[in-house]
Protein backbone atom coordinates (compact mmCIF):
# COMPACT_ATOMS: atom_id res chain seq x y z
CA UNK A 1 0.00 0.00 0.00
CA UNK A 2 1.04 3.54 -0.71
CA UNK A 3 -0.14 6.66 1.28
CA UNK A 4 -1.45 9.66 -0.57
CA UNK A 5 0.61 11.78 1.61
CA UNK A 6 4.12 10.33 0.68
CA UNK A 7 4.59 12.64 -3.08
CA UNK A 8 7.36 12.33 -5.52
CA UNK A 9 8.82 16.02 -6.76
CA UNK A 10 6.76 15.52 -10.25
CA UNK A 11 3.44 14.84 -8.25
CA UNK A 12 3.38 18.36 -6.61
CA UNK A 13 0.84 19.26 -8.82
CA UNK A 14 2.68 21.57 -11.05
CA UNK A 15 3.17 20.80 -14.65
CA UNK A 16 7.30 21.46 -14.93
CA UNK A 17 7.35 20.52 -18.77
CA UNK A 18 4.79 23.75 -19.35
CA UNK A 19 7.77 25.64 -17.02
CA UNK A 20 10.68 27.63 -18.95
CA UNK A 21 13.75 27.22 -16.85
CA UNK A 22 14.77 30.54 -15.51
CA UNK A 23 17.18 32.70 -17.38
CA UNK A 24 20.61 32.21 -16.17
CA UNK A 25 22.25 35.70 -15.76
CA UNK A 26 25.62 35.39 -17.02
CA UNK A 27 28.96 36.68 -15.32
CA UNK A 28 30.13 40.15 -17.08
CA UNK A 29 33.67 38.22 -16.36
CA UNK A 30 32.71 35.17 -18.51
CA UNK A 31 33.16 37.73 -21.67
CA UNK A 32 36.25 39.66 -20.67
CA UNK A 33 39.05 38.04 -22.55
CA UNK A 34 42.69 38.24 -20.97
CA UNK A 35 44.75 40.83 -22.35
CA UNK A 36 47.30 39.79 -24.71
CA UNK A 37 51.11 39.43 -23.75
CA UNK A 38 52.73 43.36 -25.19
CA UNK A 39 49.49 44.44 -22.80
CA UNK A 40 50.34 42.46 -19.59
CA UNK A 41 54.23 43.86 -20.33
CA UNK A 42 53.36 46.96 -20.65
CA UNK A 43 50.90 47.29 -17.57
CA UNK A 44 54.03 45.95 -15.85
CA UNK A 45 56.43 48.27 -16.82
CA UNK A 46 54.02 51.29 -16.06
CA UNK A 47 53.12 49.57 -12.81
CA UNK A 48 56.93 48.79 -12.16
CA UNK A 49 57.36 52.65 -12.79
CA UNK A 50 55.18 53.83 -10.34
CA UNK A 51 56.43 51.73 -7.25
CA UNK A 52 59.98 52.46 -8.46
CA UNK A 53 59.35 56.52 -8.62
CA UNK A 54 57.01 56.34 -5.03
CA UNK A 55 59.64 54.48 -3.10
CA UNK A 56 62.99 56.54 -4.71
CA UNK A 57 60.99 59.78 -3.52
CA UNK A 58 60.05 58.64 -0.09
CA UNK A 59 63.48 57.10 0.33
CA UNK A 60 65.32 61.08 -0.72
CA UNK A 61 62.84 62.80 1.42
CA UNK A 62 63.93 60.23 4.27
CA UNK A 63 67.18 60.54 3.75
CA UNK A 64 68.84 62.97 5.80
CA UNK A 65 71.78 63.43 3.62
CA UNK A 66 69.89 64.87 0.25
CA UNK A 67 69.75 68.35 0.01
CA UNK A 68 67.01 70.18 0.99
CA UNK A 69 63.99 70.95 -1.28
CA UNK A 70 63.67 74.33 -1.85
CA UNK A 71 59.33 73.85 -2.83
CA UNK A 72 59.37 71.77 0.38
CA UNK A 73 57.20 68.79 0.24
CA UNK A 74 54.97 69.77 -2.56
CA UNK A 75 57.14 68.15 -5.28
CA UNK A 76 57.53 64.67 -3.31
CA UNK A 77 54.11 65.48 -2.89
CA UNK A 78 53.84 65.52 -6.72
CA UNK A 79 55.83 62.56 -7.51
CA UNK A 80 54.17 60.16 -5.29
CA UNK A 81 50.68 61.42 -6.90
CA UNK A 82 52.03 60.47 -10.36
CA UNK A 83 53.76 57.13 -9.20
CA UNK A 84 50.42 56.64 -8.09
CA UNK A 85 48.36 57.17 -11.49
CA UNK A 86 51.06 55.65 -12.88
CA UNK A 87 49.68 51.76 -10.48
CA UNK A 88 46.79 52.63 -10.41
CA UNK A 89 46.46 53.57 -14.72
CA UNK A 90 48.49 50.53 -15.10
CA UNK A 91 45.83 48.16 -13.82
CA UNK A 92 42.70 49.92 -15.69
CA UNK A 93 44.99 49.13 -18.48
CA UNK A 94 45.13 45.59 -17.60
CA UNK A 95 41.57 45.04 -17.75
CA UNK A 96 40.95 46.74 -21.28
CA UNK A 97 40.36 50.92 -20.23
CA UNK A 98 41.18 52.85 -23.23
CA UNK A 99 40.77 56.14 -21.52
CA UNK A 100 44.25 54.48 -19.15
CA UNK A 101 45.53 53.43 -22.01
CA UNK A 102 45.82 57.22 -23.42
CA UNK A 103 46.40 59.20 -19.87
CA UNK A 104 49.14 56.58 -19.31
CA UNK A 105 50.72 57.62 -22.69
CA UNK A 106 50.15 61.24 -21.93
CA UNK A 107 51.87 60.87 -18.57
CA UNK A 108 54.79 58.95 -19.66
CA UNK A 109 55.36 61.43 -22.86
CA UNK A 110 55.25 64.55 -19.94
CA UNK A 111 57.65 62.10 -17.47
CA UNK A 112 60.77 61.42 -20.07
CA UNK A 113 62.96 63.30 -18.42
CA UNK A 114 65.12 60.93 -16.75
CA UNK A 115 67.01 57.24 -17.85
CA UNK A 116 64.69 55.49 -16.15
CA UNK A 117 61.58 56.90 -17.31
CA UNK A 118 62.88 56.26 -20.98
CA UNK A 119 63.82 52.66 -19.93
CA UNK A 120 60.19 52.22 -18.87
CA UNK A 121 57.83 54.42 -20.63
CA UNK A 122 59.18 53.89 -24.28
CA UNK A 123 58.70 50.15 -24.25
CA UNK A 124 55.24 50.47 -22.49
CA UNK A 125 53.86 52.74 -25.06
CA UNK A 126 55.12 50.71 -27.84
CA UNK A 127 53.55 47.27 -26.28
CA UNK A 128 50.19 48.94 -25.98
CA UNK A 129 49.97 50.46 -29.63
CA UNK A 130 50.75 47.30 -31.21
CA UNK A 131 48.54 45.71 -33.72
CA UNK A 132 47.28 43.01 -31.27
CA UNK A 133 47.08 45.54 -28.54
CA UNK A 134 44.85 47.92 -30.26
CA UNK A 135 42.49 44.87 -31.59
CA UNK A 136 42.14 43.23 -27.78
CA UNK A 137 41.01 46.94 -26.79
CA UNK A 138 38.84 47.39 -29.16
CA UNK A 139 37.26 44.10 -28.66
CA UNK A 140 37.44 44.85 -25.03
CA UNK A 141 35.46 48.09 -25.35
CA UNK A 142 32.89 46.55 -27.88
CA UNK A 143 31.21 44.12 -25.47
CA UNK A 144 28.58 45.59 -23.49
CA UNK A 145 29.53 46.18 -19.53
Amino acid sequence: MTSDHGSTPSDDGHDRSSQQPEPVEQDASAYWTPPPRPVTIASVLWICLGWILAISTVYYVLNPQSPALSGGLVAPALLVGVAVAFIVLGKHMRQGNIAARIALTVLGAMSLIGIWTVLFVVPAIVLQFLPGSRAWFQAVNRRPA
